[in-house]
């Protein structure tokens, strides 16, 4: 049995039609991801790397664009790399892999640091990018107070 899977529906107001030129990068990363799907492009041995998976994209639309790469990666075997410098992104993560084990791996490579690699399951990573988040998210709360 074959799932058809719909990745993104844009429906504009007016029925108008926009070039994927005219789009913004976060739009062409989800169109590219939809085109691939449609026409049979990825299989079991695929392979996908997205960069900056937050650029130009809406936060909710980053993670919901997260929720849809999780459940295409498990139904049809995908591996997925993504990089990030954003703790939004690293949480959704977090909250995917914590539904399952052994499905989300970080590896955090650090300039003048070894490389870690972890399941992302067994909690947040140690890295800058998580400690910046804790220090303003701290600061915020001493300057309320």
């Amino acid at each position: 049995m074959v799932k058809k899977v719909i990745l993104f529906l844009f429906r504009p107001k007016k029925k108008q039609k926009f070039s994927i030129g005219a789009t913004s990068e976060g739009v062409k990363k989800i169109a590219i991801m939809d085109r691939l799907l449609a026409n049979g492009y990825l299989g079991r041995n695929s392979i996908i790397f997205i960069d900056e998976i937050e650029s130009a994209l809406h936060p909710k639309a980053v993670c919901q664009f997260l929720d849809m790469i999780d459940n295409i990666a498990n139904e049809m075997g995908l591996q997925v790399f993504i990089t990030s410098h954003s703790y939004f992104v690293i949480k959704k993560l977090l909250l995917i892999a914590l539904k399952k084990a052994n499905t989300v791996s970080w590896i955090s490579l650090n300039k003048g640091q070894e490389v870690k690699i972890c399941d992302l399951h067994d909690g947040m990573p140690d890295n800058s990018i998580i400690d910046t988040s804790i220090q303003l998210y701290e600061q915020e709360i001493e300057e309320v107070l």
